[in-house]
């Protein structure tokens, strides 16, 4: 469900400081005067993630930008229904979680530093949503961290595999099967080996929130089949992945 309930109105002055009017309904009124050179432009464009290059989908979307730690600061905005493409402006020594909603499409939320991502005063970014989950879908688990060369999941991945079993017991008839790969380099049977005991720490963890375990099967591909297959260690972090396809709905 997209949320609602706040407008943002933000008017630039042509002196040192820029104004931002913040309108919450039922919360009043919050005005907040910032130095002008504290707030840079972000933009970029929302597709979705089955998009190829340079064919890429455009998704029209609704981006909640809520500053941290208290969210009194909230701006929504919408990207353009054709292009996908969205910009706001950002207090560069806050923080912020945003959140990218759209129909038929899974929800994408994430903490923002600004500083981190400013290049030449500002900030391009571009956001891939998933789509809804049907029968026979794969999905890639994106935010799944494991330790290098280990089946040890780290923290960074709770909320990915969170989202995994709420959308298990949200749909208590679904069933799916973990496919694990890792890079085609290297020794076939270790990384055999490797890419089952992953999906095999990953349906622990299902399983340790409640998921049944019935309605999880596993699958190893090794190094067997590769999304990239360029020598660089960019191509080698693709390749290394967790899958999940969907089964029955």
């Amino acid at each position: 469900m997209t949320p609602s309930g706040y407008t943002l109105l933000k008017v630039f002055f042509t002196g040192c400081f820029s104004l931002m009017v913040f309108f919450s309904y039922g919360r009043g009124i919050e005005i907040n005067v910032f130095a002008q050179d504290s707030i840079i432009k972000i933009h970029g464009h929302i597709y979705d993630s089955i998009s190829q290059k340079p064919e890429r989908i455009a998704v029209r979307a609704t981006i909640i930008f809520e500053s941290l730690p208290h969210g009194n600061e909230v701006g929504i905005i919408s990207s353009n229904d054709t292009s996908g493409y969205f910009e706001y402006h950002v207090n560069i020594n806050k923080d912020y979680k945003v959140s990218v909603y759209s129909d038929n499409h899974r929800t994408y939320s994430e903490l923002f530093n600004p500083k981190g991502s400013l290049r030449d005063g500002q900030i391009e970014k571009d956001y891939y949503l998933e789509p809804e989950w049907k029968e026979n879908q794969v999905i890639r688990l994106k935010n799944l961290i494991f330790e290098l060369g280990k089946a040890n999941i780290t923290s960074n991945s709770y909320e990915e595999l969170n989202r995994l079993v709420s959308f298990m017991n949200k749909n208590p008839s679904a069933h799916i099967q973990l496919e694990g790969h890792t890079d085609y380099r290297g020794s076939k049977r270790l990384n055999m080996q490797l890419s089952q005991q992953r999906v095999d720490a990953v349906k622990k963890y299902l399983v340790g929130k409640g998921v049944n375990p019935k309605r999880i099967k596993t699958k190893a591909f090794g190094g067997t089949k590769p999304l990239v297959k360029e020598q660089s260690i960019e191509a080698s972090e693709i390749n290394r992945r967790v899958e999940v396809r969907i089964l029955k709905l």
